[in-house]
């Protein structure tokens, strides 16, 4: 899972996604990778958050992540019925060179192996620390974000549906597509609503889409149900519980189908283009059209 800066709704789709998974009768497992704002913990209404995924890569590191162990790691976590492993994000921010790339690989590669499914929530930042790679044993800061990419069978990419959400998410999509060369792309416009995006938004959006950012196609769009979705959170649930009728409910179940659906096809080729320097203004000026 993963988003441009600027809070596009990865954790929640990422939470949800996981718990559509489970539902649909995949053993799943829920990793925080996020380096710069781990909140898989707090959506999930886990209280005594411990840094699961720290854990494990200190195991891993110290040779002795075997599958046992990674289940003891990895929190139960009911959902709707269903258990979800949870490998908590970090505590701290500056708890971020505990996820050495190494470590982070043996961690996803036993998941892998241990659970059907792994959703893992990255971060947004994909630079490759250059100032760092003559000394290959230095830590980089976006390990965690670049290793996860690079492992991936299925990158979902979510942008927010505004007209600062969509030009981020056109501009970064080359950068995941460079990160994730082997890695089917499923691209999720999340938040959509008349008053961010015009009196037909969702119409809108795929035209400026199309004008704009030629590449992946459009796959789903999540409505924005701003009182839904905070009511799930206040809960520490995800919408199967509290708003199973809701329709973006629907929507995180039908991207859970197209995961599942996708998850052996191949890459699309080549990256995405990006059009010029004021692709926002003129993303902007498309959708206020």
């Amino acid at each position: 899972m993963w988003g441009p800066t600027g809070a596009p709704g990865r954790t929640t789709v990422a939470v949800n996604l996981a718990a559509e998974l489970a539902l649909l009768g995949q053993d799943t497992a829920l990793v925080d990778a996020d380096t710069y704002g781990p909140s898989v913990a707090a959506a999930l209404g886990m209280l005594d958050e411990a840094a699961g995924l720290a854990q494990a890569c200190r195991l891993a590191d110290q040779g002795r992540l075997d599958g046992a162990a990674l289940r003891r790691t990895a929190a139960d976590v009911a959902v709707a019925g269903r258990t979800v492993r949870v490998l908590t994000g970090l505590t701290r921010q500056d708890r971020w060179p505990e996820l050495r790339s190494s470590a982070v690989a043996a961690v996803l590669e036993r998941s892998a192996q241990e659970f059907g499914t792994t959703v893992v929530d990255c971060g947004f930042a994909l630079e490759a620390d250059e100032e760092l790679t003559v000394d290959t044993m230095a830590p980089r800061r976006h390990a965690a974000a670049l290793t996860v990419l690079e492992r991936a069978d299925v990158v979902v990419a979510v942008g927010a549906a505004d007209t600062i959400g969509v030009p981020r998410l056109v501009k970064g999509l080359p950068d995941v597509a460079a990160a994730a060369p082997g890695a089917r792309l499923v691209v999720v416009v999340n938040k959509l609503r008349r008053s961010a995006a015009g009196r037909s938004p969702e119409l809108g959006i795929r035209e400026a889409w199309a004008r704009f950012g030629s590449g992946p196609a459009l796959e789903q769009f999540v409505p924005w149900d701003p009182e839904t979705l905070d009511e799930a959170l206040l809960a520490g649930a995800v919408l199967a519980e509290t708003a199973a009728g809701s329709s973006a409910r629907a929507a995180f179940r039908t991207l859970a189908g197209r995961v599942l659906a996708g998850a052996g096809a191949p890459a699309a080729d080549g990256s995405p283009p990006v059009h010029g320097t004021r692709l926002g203004g003129r993303i902007g000026a498309w959708l206020r059209r």
